[in-house]
C-alpha cells in the first residue's frame, strides 16, 4: 500500500505537465496565412478545439487544416501529433506534440510554400527543411 502511494506522489508532478502549451500553440497557429487569411482548422478533440483562439470550422470539409487527424486518407492539409507521423504523412505541413513534458511545434518549409501557406518572420524557429526528416541529411 504505500509503495502504490510513493508511485502516485512520484508521478502526479509528471502528469500535470503533459498538456500542451496552448498560448504557444494558438499564437503559432494564428501566424499562418493562406492567401493572407487566416485559415480555418478543425480537429475532432472538443475539448482541444474550445481552447484554440483561431479560426475554427463546424466541419472536415469547410476546413483549411486539420488537426490531429486519424483518418490518414484526408486530401486536406493536416498536422499531425508525433514527429514520426511528420516523416511518414507526406501531406502532413508540420506537427504539435509533447515531449520530455515540453511542447514541440514544427513545420515543413517546403510543404508549407507548396500549399501556399505562410508563417510570420517572427517563428522562423519552428520551421525546419524536409532534409531533415531524413537520416542522410545529418550526414552531410
Amino acid at each position: 500500500m504505500k509503495k502504490q502511494k510513493i508511485y502516485l506522489l512520484l508521478l502526479l508532478p509528471l502528469l500535470s505537465f503533459a498538456d500542451l502549451n496552448i498560448e504557444r500553440v494558438n499564437s503559432v497557429l494564428s501566424a499562418i496565412k493562406l492567401n493572407n487569411k487566416s485559415p480555418s482548422y478543425y480537429t475532432t478533440n472538443k475539448s482541444f478545439l474550445t481552447k484554440l483562439k483561431v479560426p475554427k470550422s463546424k466541419s472536415v470539409k469547410s476546413a483549411d487544416i486539420l488537426l490531429f487527424p486519424k483518418n490518414k486518407n484526408t486530401k486536406k492539409m493536416v498536422i499531425v501529433d508525433s514527429y514520426s507521423n511528420l516523416k511518414k504523412n507526406q501531406k502532413s505541413i508540420g506537427a504539435i506534440y509533447m515531449k520530455k513534458g515540453r511542447t514541440q511545434i514544427m513545420f515543413v518549409d517546403e510543404r508549407l510554400k507548396a500549399k501556399g501557406l505562410k508563417l510570420s518572420n517572427k517563428y522562423k524557429k519552428y520551421i525546419i527543411k524536409e532534409c531533415y526528416l531524413k537520416e542522410l541529411c545529418f550526414l552531410n
